[in-house]
């Protein structure tokens, strides 16, 4: 732990004080201004987005996707694949 052990040290002079009070008080104020802006943005965007959605024509009723692991009924059976002639590779 560190203790200051010396009585004679002197203080920030005024004018020190009154620079980091205002380089601080900049500080927030840009960090504040570019939060808001960026939230603005974002709302006028989302904004854009929703009325944009309302006024798109109607869209096409997709039908829904085939289930792959559904049971097929049993007069369904699976074809089996296709065998094409492959004389042309020589088996080793």
């Amino acid at each position: 732990m560190f203790v200051f052990t010396t009585r004679n040290f002197k203080q920030l002079p005024l004018r020190t004080k009154i620079g980091l009070f205002l380089a601080v008080t900049l500080g927030i104020t840009l960090l504040v201004f570019f939060g808001i802006t960026f939230m603005v943005i974002a709302l006028i965007g989302g904004l854009i987005t929703m009325v944009a959605n309302l006024f798109r024509g109607s869209r096409p009723q997709s039908r829904p996707l085939r289930d792959p692991f559904r049971p097929r009924p049993p007069s369904q059976k699976p074809q089996p694949p296709r065998k094409f002639d492959d004389d042309d590779i020589i088996d080793v």
